[in-house]
């Protein structure tokens, strides 16, 4: 499933730089639709390992660190290469990046606290979801909580040098409770399911919040779509284990799950937000994931594709912003496929020079 999570990666790439050429049909699933859709396929990959790998005494920690393992240390060279790049481009006399500028034009009034548990979210990644639903009071310098907190003048996440990174935040809350969830019976899953989107839908409906942070922010109303992926993982043990998984199905299944995020621009909206917020996308993913993990469970090539997903995501926020600072025409009238090539490029290499070596570190953690 390497190939669809880089696809869902370079969605988010062009929801926040443009699609690359112009070319409306790379928008792909959008950053929203591409954020759940991921959401599922984390929900799959966990409950696979959970109940592959992660089985035993004391294998809930072990699952934890492993995790953490896998994120934190990527997280922390982006964090810190953003805040770097921002200080060189200042001296330079070029352009100043986002988050620096908004730490030099608002940190002055902040709080103390408000500013050490700001710069504490940036270091460490803790409660950056948070903070969306959070603003600053441009009077008093208090960080406070808003129903429309993106709405305010000065909401909070602006000031996280890695912004995108809240969704990381999503995922390790998903971590924290799947070892303890995802090996219930498939019933109760599906109940949880129902009842994370019943909970969507009624808070929407009855209190009108139909917009961000709400409709993909809110890890509550989000577990359904990590539920909808742990239920596809469980119908692929029960189709594995009755050899219901052909070779020919499963390539067309591949096929239709890498069709399905590009075609995504050219369907009825409807078919992927309402005022439920519960995206069919998701849903037909679900159904077609058994069978593309089936397909591409032993490709090499897959799995180093996927392997640039999360590291592309990362990075991809601070090649806007060198862009965008470097102040150039020619950058400028191409900022779409420079933000893309440079995207995957330091992916490439912050795979290489950071996940891999841990990667290898991460997998001693779990005795065979």
């Amino acid at each position: 499933m390497g190939t669809l999570r880089l696809l869902l990666a370079l969605a988010v790439v062009a929801a926040h730089a443009g699609p690359a050429f112009g070319w409306s049909w790379l928008t792909m699933t959008e950053g929203p639709r591409s954020v759940q859709a991921f959401y599922a396929v984390s929900g799959f990959y966990m409950t696979l390992v959970l109940h592959e790998k992660y089985v035993g005494p004391g294998m809930y920690a072990t699952f934890l660190r492993a995790r953490l393992l896998r994120l934190f240390p990527m997280y922390a060279v982006v964090a810190a290469a953003t805040v770097v790049a921002a200080l060189l481009f200042q001296a330079a006399g070029l352009g100043v990046f986002p988050p620096l500028a908004c730490w030099q034009a608002h940190g002055g009034v902040l709080t103390a606290t408000d500013a050490a548990l700001l710069a504490t979210s940036n270091a460490l990644l803790v409660g950056q979801d948070a903070l969306c639903f959070a603003a600053v009071d441009p009077a008093n310098g208090a960080l406070g909580w808003h129903a429309k907190a993106l709405a305010q003048p000065q909401p909070a996440w602006p000031f996280l040098f890695v912004p995108q990174a809240w969704t990381v935040c999503v995922e390790l809350m998903f971590y924290a409770v799947a070892p303890l969830l995802v090996r219930r019976p498939a019933w109760l899953l599906a109940g949880i399911a129902l009842l994370s989107f019943g909970a969507r839908a009624s808070t929407i409906r009855s209190f009108g919040v139909g917009w961000d942070p709400w409709t993909y922010r809110f890890f509550p109303f989000e577990l359904a779509h990590f539920l909808v992926g742990a239920l596809a993982c469980r119908a692929y043990f029960a189709l594995r284990a009755r050899d219901l998984l052909p070779r020919p199905a499963c390539r067309l299944a591949l096929a239709a799950a890498v069709a399905l995020p590009i075609a995504a621009p050219h369907l009825d909206d409807a078919m992927w937000q309402g005022w439920y917020g519960a995206p069919g996308l998701v849903l037909l993913l679900a159904c077609l994931l058994p069978f593309v993990f089936a397909a591409t469970r032993d490709s090499r090539l897959d799995r180093a594709v996927g392997e640039l997903s999360y590291p592309v995501y990362l990075v991809h926020l601070l090649c806007v912003y060198a862009v965008d600072a470097a102040d150039s025409p020619w950058l400028s009238a191409h900022r779409s496929e420079v933000v893309a090539a440079a995207s995957l490029l330091l992916a490439a290499a912050l795979w290489r020079g950071v996940g891999a070596p841990l990667e290898r570190l991460r997998t001693t953690l779990v005795p065979r």
